[in-house]
């Protein structure tokens, strides 16, 4: 009987993975790009959760089979219900990650999807290093429906919110609630005239990439012709498609020289994150993780300071060190 007993606990099983593997190219390229609530539990959680509960329901399955005397009249509505259950559990992966169609997300009740639509429409303060009370201005923002918004949007500036640097930079293994790209850039110019320009980009959607509107928005209005050095350092690295982006954009333009500062590794675990950053490398970017100093730097040069304060000097958080050490040996083994 042993046989039947792993059969009926291996089966669940089957769809799950074959689920995960249709979609698996979705999770770096579009789910881990949405804005999430701040309590969202890391991806790494999903495999472990997912495996307890298709071995329980799996193993579940076979009792009640041995229980009612094999495939008889009496098994045949609750292993009915568990097979239509188990059917369209297989098929929410795709329906959700496959087609990106966010209407199947699970049903919780009004109160706590009205709560949710709001961190969609607008990002939480504390999503951004703010306390949840902070006001902007003279009053709080005004909320918009997300169909008044365009497709996406980028913020640009020269120098970002503390608050926002202290949250969104932070080296952290575990990201959860930093869904936004923050880059700040310096291109140093060598041709007729040099020049020295710097600044800020910031996702505000989820169909942003603050990466893709450097190249599209700020590289273009450098000298044409002319050599460019350039400088990001970026809360975390690109996605699978930025990081694509980067490469075109480095092969085209032989004057190009990209230096890329990360605080994190974004979805570094992954085989196609792996090889994009690979392929960066090949394409002549040098891909750095920022170091305590590299932080201090983007704060003195690209962190605004309250008006009528002295400029403040950069705290370094507690496990700054030890993070940029565990980020920078997890590079090193991919790009070697």
């Amino acid at each position: 009987m042993w046989a039947y007993a792993v059969g009926f606990t291996v089966l669940p099983h089957v769809g799950g993975f074959l689920g995960w593997f249709l979609n698996r190219k979705e999770i770096p390229a579009w789910y881990e790009k949405l804005k999430k609530p701040s309590w969202c539990p890391s991806r790494r959680m999903f495999p472990v959760a997912w495996t307890m509960l298709y071995t329980g329901m799996g193993y579940a399955s076979y009792l009640v089979w041995n229980d009612l005397g094999g495939c008889s009249s009496k098994a045949i509505v609750p292993l009915g219900l568990y097979g239509a259950q188990l059917a369209l559990n297989w098929a929410w992966p795709p329906l959700f990650f496959g087609a990106r169609n966010l209407n199947m997300w699970p049903r919780l009740g009004p109160g706590v999807l009205g709560k949710m639509a709001e961190k969609q429409e607008e990002p939480s303060n504390a999503q951004n290093g703010e306390p949840d009370n902070a006001e902007e201005g003279e009053g709080k923002k005004k909320k918009v429906k997300r169909e008044d918004l365009p497709p996406f949007e980028i913020v640009t500036g020269e120098r970002l919110p503390a608050n926002f640097f202290k949250f969104q930079f932070r080296n952290v293994e575990y990201s959860s609630g930093r869904n936004k790209t923050f880059l700040c850039y310096v291109v140093e110019t060598q041709g007729k005239e040099a020049a020295t320009s710097r600044g800020y980009l910031e996702d505000e959607h989820a169909a942003a990439h603050a990466e893709m509107a450097f190249f599209n928005t700020i590289l273009p209005t450098c000298q044409a012709g002319a050599r460019h050095d350039v400088t990001w350092y970026v809360s975390s690295s690109p996605c699978v498609t930025c990081a694509q982006r980067i490469c075109e954009a480095l092969r085209k333009n032989k004057a190009l020289r990209l230096t890329i500062m990360v605080g994190r590794l974004f979805m570094w675990e992954e085989p196609e994150m792996q090889a994009a950053l690979r392929s960066m490398k090949e394409a002549g970017c040098k891909l750095r993780i920022m170091k305590p100093q590299d932080f201090e730097y983007v704060w003195k040069n690209f962190v605004e300071q309250e008006e009528g304060e002295e400029a403040k000097s950069f705290v370094p958080w507690e496990d700054i060190q030890e993070n940029f050490q565990y980020y920078e040996e997890k590079l090193a083994e991919i790009l070697h």
